[in-house]
């Protein structure tokens, strides 16, 4: 068994075809599957089975495909740490990162991380959370930020960032006089909230649930358009009442564009995560030095 057959036999099992993956390496289809028959024959079993033009594991290439990613994985952090070594000076790093990371603070971290290591590559992919999370288990991700716990056991998961979601109204809403706010006046006004598959949405709506009241947003905020803006645009336009983190709502309440609004009663933190492959968890690599950088640029803004 050699890497580059774990390599060839890993690619077969992502993309489910034996042509396609010679294509992509430049390499004859003959070749792919002499490389997977000699795993076949040095192991005694079959690793793929043929549907119509596709192929697909068999129970045991699942448990070699298992294993093949945990070694091919840990290669990959040994030319990291190679680079390490070389003080940074050359690297890649694949990052990940949910739309609210991304509209909240990944591209200006990155941007600055790129000033002090400028020959480190750092490349952004925006994604739900579940495929940030299979991008992080197939090593098409170096790390990810995200606003959900995963649950893949191969996946590490670190808090970051907690952040308290706030209730934010029109100026002159009636609401906006009260010293305090019950969630039960809440849930009778138009409520301007993001779409479900959001971890703000779900959050508000089981803080709604727990007593028994509606949560029926009037106006639901798709992530593609990012939601954390158009809330508060729409709630500054006089919509309806809005929830956002409080540090996205207090320039437009510091500018008297929006209104927070008192609600002892709901009481939420969201808890943003940085997710690594579990292989990577002691290893000196770039990867490790953005993790330290994104610790570092959060102690200052909070400073």
């Amino acid at each position: 068994m050699t890497l580059h057959q774990l390599q060839i036999f890993a690619a077969v099992a992502k993309i489910g075809s034996f042509t396609k993956v010679a294509e992509h390496m430049h390499v004859r289809q003959p070749s792919v599957s002499l490389l997977v028959k000699g795993l076949e024959r040095e192991y005694g079993v079959k690793l793929f089975e043929k549907l119509g033009n596709k192929v697909r594991l068999t129970l045991a290439g699942e448990k070699l495909l298992h294993r093949s990613e945990e070694i091919l994985a840990r290669v990959k952090g040994i030319k990291e740490e190679i680079d390490e070594i070389k003080g940074l000076k050359k690297g890649r790093i694949r990052v990940g990162g949910s739309a609210l990371a991304a509209a909240s603070f990944l591209p200006v971290v990155i941007e600055k991380f790129k000033k002090e290591h400028q020959g480190i590559e750092v490349i952004l992919k925006i994604q739900r959370t579940e495929d940030l999370e299979k991008g992080l288990l197939e090593g098409e991700l170096d790390l990810a930020i995200v606003g959900w716990l995963v649950r893949a056991p191969l996946l590490l998961a670190e808090p970051f960032l907690e952040e308290e979601i706030v209730a934010i109204a029109p100026p002159r809403h009636p609401l906006t006089k009260k010293r305090f706010v019950s969630l039960k006046a809440l849930a009778q006004e138009p409520l301007i909230a993001p779409e479900r598959g959001i971890r703000t949405r779900e959050l508000l709506e089981q803080r709604f649930a727990r007593e028994a009241l509606p949560f029926v947003p009037l106006v639901e905020i798709s992530a593609q358009t990012g939601a954390r803006d158009t809330i508060r645009s729409a709630v500054a336009g006089g919509l309806g009442i809005g929830f956002v983190a409080r540090c996205h709502a207090l320039g437009d309440i510091k500018a008297g564009r929006v209104k927070l609004l008192k609600v002892p009663g709901l009481n939420l933190k969201r808890t943003m995560y940085i997710v690594i492959h579990k292989s990577r968890q002691k290893t000196s690599s770039p990867v490790q030095a953005f993790k330290e950088f994104l610790r570092r640029n959060l102690r200052r803004n909070k400073d």
